[in-house]
């Protein structure tokens, strides 16, 4: 399962449905251990794409290599220096078994390395009941709107060392999956912050992130009613306020009305757009594209001045 519609805003509207009860304040430092294990790939995964890197283009559309031994052992070797010789054979190995296994051939025959056979394994591991595609890129919004929540500097003042330790130890491991490292709940740990920051994170919920989903998804419903543009953003020409709004901010046009409040209430929008956009198995329309284009340097001057 790659998406579950094959309109952006529908898609947005469904992830926006899904964070709504995914993150919640009593229990979200219980649960991002579990989400970002949950998120990360797995070595086979990990192997695939990388699989689409390794040779030229027009190498992987003739189908000049196969997947064999060798390839895998300079996939390991590359992607996991730390390792012992023996555990590098060890996970070697497995990922050679485990392409078999997925692509159910007999071992004996050649595995072509081109677009259809990597594709088909990407499909495969995305249609894991539990574990689609869609289910994941959820997840790591979740996680990436709970991190711009939880760092913010106007929460992390009311918390206690040891509950801003811990979400910056999260922060580190979500970075290393970001890279493609597959991370697990054992080596993160479990955090169980006193009663007093309990408090402060379910106050700072309700008061800025709450608020701050609710008002997308209404950006999201509005927008699916109003008459697509000829604009070069399409369906997300109506979307885009807020964004022009921190624009304006950061070009030293103030507004009285664009408060703390509402920089985050655009930030988390932005996080959510970025996460969605740049989601390697989302249909890239142009207006996609062009939306990008438009996020991504102002997102990077704003998280300049905040030193974010």
């Amino acid at each position: 399962m790659a998406w579950p519609y094959k309109n952006h805003l529908d898609n947005l509207e469904e992830i926006l449905l899904r964070l709504h009860w995914l993150v919640q304040p009593d229990t979200i430092l219980t649960e991002l251990p579990y989400d970002l294990e949950f998120i990360s790939k797995t070595d086979i995964e990990r192997f695939a794409d990388w699989c689409r890197s390794a040779v030229a283009k027009h190498e992987l559309e003739e189908g000049k290599y196969s997947i064999n031994r060798l390839l895998i052992k300079f996939f390991v070797e590359k992607s996991y220096p730390d390792l012992s010789p023996d555990q590098q054979k060890e996970k070697g190995d497995l990922i050679y078994l485990q392409l078999y296994e997925l692509l159910k051939l007999p071992r004996y025959e050649t595995i072509v390395l081109n677009e259809t056979n990597v594709g088909k394994i990407i499909d495969i591991l995305n249609s894991t009941p539990g574990e689609s595609h869609f289910d994941k890129t959820v997840k790591k919004i979740k996680v990436a709107v709970a991190l711009k929540w939880l760092q913010n500097s106007e929460l992390s003042k009311n918390l206690s060392k040891d509950t801003t330790a811990f979400i910056s130890r999260i922060g580190d491991f979500y970075g290393r999956a970001k890279k493609g490292e597959h991370v697990y709940v054992k080596d993160i740990g479990a955090y169980l912050p006193p009663e007093e920051d309990k408090k402060n994170i379910i106050g700072d919920f309700e008061k800025k992130v709450e608020i701050a989903l609710m008002e997308a998804s209404q950006d999201i419903k509005k927008a699916k009613t109003e008459p697509e543009t000829n604009s070069v953003y399409g369906q997300f020409s109506n979307i885009i306020k807020g964004i022009k709004k921190l624009e304006d901010y950061l070009a030293g046009k103030y507004d009285n009305s664009f408060d703390e409040i509402e920089h985050f209430k655009v930030t988390i929008f932005i996080v959510i757009l970025l996460n969605y956009i740049q989601d390697p198995y989302i249909k890239r329309t142009p207006e996609a594209s062009n939306l990008l284009k438009v996020i991504l340097p102002v997102y990077t001057k704003y998280k300049e001045l905040k030193n974010l």
